[in-house]
């Protein structure tokens, strides 16, 4: 199982904004699918194909050509994973990165840009929702649009990420703009024209992941080290599993992957760095997917249940509407968030209650 550990690359205290160091996370993904078979049959799934044999790499501009609108300049500081990048008056950071389109369909990606403006993880129906339809080089493509709680040190505005893309042939290209939400709402008409006014080039819809992805990894070993994070990464745990749940294929991001209720039911284990969002952004993000009001800081106790999972704290959340529950637990282990969660019609998850908690009870962590 290939984990990504954070969209950086790094292990830190809470999801911080990462805007000029895409690369390492962007090898991650491409690892994914060069070394993985990941079946289909989830929502999350990545279904593999033969890759055909790579062509030779080409120059950024034989992919695209465009004209840069005013107040932006290529950037000093690009990733060798981004064809281009460029610095936008205002502080606000553009870059052009291209994926290959069996990952980059998955919600994973979209939860990863989530995570660099601090945000919690959504699941597949939040993330197609969240989704809004624009035209680039006459394509159609998806724009998303994040915006995070708390400013980052040295600005004003929470982080805001904005990020377009369009899939040609095997190739997904994402074009994303991100900064302070002040200097993005400052850029974002000469990004929706940037992207509207540019042209793809033949070369965009095959491109060789395998040389891009050595080239990126070159890059990372010669730039100066990162600090050690705070405490060694925790290794994944054990659990049984109920006789009741089916044992689903894991995928980039789920390391348990269940189903119960004639399938129904679908139960997840995930881990992700820093408190990705805190307690209560995800007591009412789990709420509003069950149909149910969100509360504040006072009225969190009433809605949880603090619980033990291999001898730490960790809390319970119970979101049952009329149509739709979900019984979630936020764990902090170390540098990192564990979720743990069951969710789907409420006639298929509450019967599953019993199980989920025994499920609970059997999860260890090594010593």
């Amino acid at each position: 199982m290939f984990k990504i550990t954070s969209p950086s690359g790094f292990c830190v205290e809470k999801p911080k904004p990462n805007y000029k160091r895409d690369g390492i996370f962007i090898v991650s993904l491409i690892l994914i699918v060069m070394t993985l078979e990941l079946s289909s049959g989830t929502d999350d799934s990545v279904s593999m194909q033969t890759i055909p044999k790579p062509k030779a790499p080409q120059a950024s501009d034989q992919y695209l050509k465009f004209a840069l609108p005013d107040g932006w300049k290529a950037s000093s500081n690009a990733s060798p994973m981004t064809t281009h990048s460029f610095d936008a008056t205002g502080g606000a950071f553009v870059t052009v990165i291209p994926l290959p389109a069996a990952v980059a369909g998955t919600t994973d990606i979209v939860n990863l840009w989530r995570q660099q403006v601090g945000l919690g993880v959504i699941g597949q129906e939040e993330a197609a929702k969240a989704a809004k339809s624009i035209t680039i080089s006459g394509q159609p493509g998806s724009i998303y649009d994040f915006t995070g709680e708390t400013p980052i040190e040295g600005q004003a505005k929470p982080p805001r990420i904005v990020t377009a893309s369009t899939t040609l042939g095997q190739v997904t290209w994402f074009f994303k703009l991100s900064g302070s939400a002040d200097a993005i709402e400052a850029q974002l008409e000469n990004f929706t024209q940037f992207l509207t006014r540019l042209a793809f080039q033949p070369g965009a819809s095959t491109i060789d992941f395998q040389s891009l992805m050595q080239e990126a990894q070159r890059a990372s070993r010669a730039a100066p080290p990162p600090p050690p994070p705070s405490a060694p990464a925790v290794a994944k745990p054990t659990w049984t599993v109920p006789v009741s749940w089916e044992e689903k294929a894991p995928t980039s991001m789920r390391l348990g992957n269940f189903t119960a209720g004639a399938g129904q039911a679908e139960i997840t284990v995930m881990t992700f760095p820093g408190e990705v969002g805190g307690l209560l952004a995800n007591v009412n993000r789990w709420r509003g997917q069950s149909g149910l009001p969100p509360v504040d800081a006072d009225g969190l106790a009433d809605v949880t249940q603090q619980v033990t999972i291999s001898g730490t704290p960790a809390t319970l959340v119970e979101a049952v509407g009329e149509k739709t529950a979900s019984y979630s637990v936020f764990h902090p282990v170390g540098n990192a968030t564990w979720f743990y969660k069951i969710s789907g019609p409420s006639e298929a998850v509450t019967p599953e209650n019993a199980a989920f908690r025994a499920f609970l009870e059997s999860i260890q962590f090594p010593r």
